[in-house]
């Protein structure tokens, strides 16, 4: 048996486990991503709901390469693999059927579980919003801003970002339009949300906003926290 010096075994034993400890977010980066930021990370294998967790059984379903919102009642989908305070999320969003705008939680909690996670609101493409924080349940007046912009059709495809940081309590959404087969857009900011106490660790979530709406993601990425140019949009220029 080939006996090897202890420094060596110390050094393998201490890689291992740095990898084992690794955060979800850095043990999985994309670098095949299309917007050239290699810190993020694929949050959907477009076959399985693997890392994700329902509000309800049958509400959302993967098929045919996108996460879609059965309609079956009004309920939430977040990502279980990365509490997000600071970070970029980028996805693709259309709704098929619906009576409501797509919308998204962050800076929510699941302990306790209360409505829409006590999340933070933004409804892409085109930035309608609401605070369902305790004390709350409300549009959120002044504390959001929303941004002069070409409206988006709803129906078809629309790549958003949102970028936030928990520290300051910003938060904000860029969206624009896919056009046939492009995979990427040059977004337009369309809504910034601030308020230094929403700011938290919570999870991503998507939402279905009433029964009856059936809204469809695809290509979703997540950096946190966030290496490439925090506090900007890469999606802008």
């Amino acid at each position: 048996m080939v006996r090897r010096p202890l420094w060596i075994v110390t050094i393998a034993i201490s890689l291992l486990v740095a990898v084992a400890m690794a955060p979800a977010s850095q043990a999985a980066k994309d670098p095949g991503n299309p917007y050239n930021d290699p810190n993020l990370v694929s949050m959907f294998d477009g076959k399985t709901l693997d890392g994700w967790t329902s509000q309800a059984a049958g509400q959302w379903s993967a098929q045919n390469g996108v996460i879609h919102g059965n309609g079956t009642s009004r309920g939430w989908l977040y990502y279980n693999k990365v509490q997000a305070g600071t970070f970029r999320w980028i996805f693709n969003v259309r709704q098929v059927v619906g009576n409501h705008a797509p919308t998204v939680l962050i800076w929510g909690t699941t302990n306790p579980i209360r409505d829409a996670l006590s999340a933070i609101q933004f409804q892409p493409p085109n930035g309608g919003h609401w605070d369902y924080r305790p004390g709350k349940n409300n549009g959120g007046g002044k504390l959001f801003k929303q941004l002069p912009h070409t409206k988006l059709d709803i129906h078809n495809w629309s790549q958003c970002e949102l970028i936030g940081n928990k520290t300051t309590g910003v938060a904000r959404m860029a969206c624009c339009p896919l056009s046939g087969t492009a995979t990427t857009c040059k977004g337009t900011e369309v809504l910034d949300f601030t308020d230094k106490t929403a700011g938290r660790d919570g999870p991503l979530a998507l939402q279905v906003h009433n029964k009856g709406i059936q809204d469809e993601y695809r290509s979703l990425y997540v950096e946190s926290p966030v290496v490439t140019s925090p506090d900007k949009f890469i999606t802008t220029s």
